[in-house]
């Protein structure tokens, strides 16, 4: 190929979207032993998204055997 030369992407099918979302969950075991006190604490945090899947690859790898 000419290093001048443009390739354009192939398109294969449609674009899609895909919805998902991403938690995390945080745990906080805290202590004060000046005063005799303890506990835990807990958040969790939950965000969706969408993403655009423009191009898909596939990697075939043979079962162990």
């Amino acid at each position: 190929m000419h290093p001048t030369a443009r390739r354009r992407p192939t398109r294969v099918g449609p674009v899609q979207r895909y919805k998902g979302s991403a938690t995390s969950t945080w745990t906080v075991e805290w202590e004060a032993p000046a005063l005799g006190d303890s506990g835990t604490l807990t958040e969790t945090r939950r965000t969706p998204f969408t993403v655009r899947v423009v191009e898909v690859q596939v990697l075939n790898v043979p079962d162990e055997q």
